[in-house]
């Protein structure tokens, strides 16, 4: 019998590579009459917190704007498939999509990659590679040459 995947994580970046990773997680989460779990980190390194009161405002400005974003993804891409829930969170994304998936027993994570290669690759790290060696669940990852 094969795995139904009742509820689905697909990260956000806004890049065309991450819609196409959308649509694989829609057309699984749809197979099972589960639900898409769209959610957006807002990557914020460390030391720009320190001693800031002003980045509490910031970041419900952000959040908001980005909850508004994603507003507009689910609208235009997801068809009015109506099992659509968003998250908005701050910090490392590999991270924070690690915690969403570990905390809401997801089923599956879909994710994108962004071809990066050489010094680039290896000075930011890939989200995808760190989600693959660290999850709770399978992973789909769509591939940004793979259209």
């Amino acid at each position: 019998m094969p795995r139904e995947f009742k509820q689905v994580l697909c990260g956000i970046d806004f890049s065309e590579t991450s819609y196409h990773a959308l649509d694989y997680a829609l057309r699984f989460a749809r197979n099972a009459d589960g639900t898409v779990i769209m959610a957006h980190m807002v990557h914020v390194p460390a030391g720009d917190l320190l001693g800031e009161e002003s980045y509490t405002l910031n970041f419900q400005e952000a959040r908001h704007h980005v909850e508004g974003l994603l507003e507009e993804v689910r609208r235009s891409r997801l068809q009015g498939y109506p099992k659509c829930e968003m998250v908005v969170d701050f910090g490392d994304p590999a991270g924070q999509l690690l915690n969403i998936a570990r905390d809401r027993k997801v089923d599956l994570i879909v994710t994108a990659t962004h071809g990066r290669s050489g010094l680039s690759h290896l000075v930011m790290g890939s989200v995808a590679e760190k989600i693959i060696r660290h999850a709770p669940c399978p992973v789909f990852v769509v591939r940004a040459d793979a259209e």
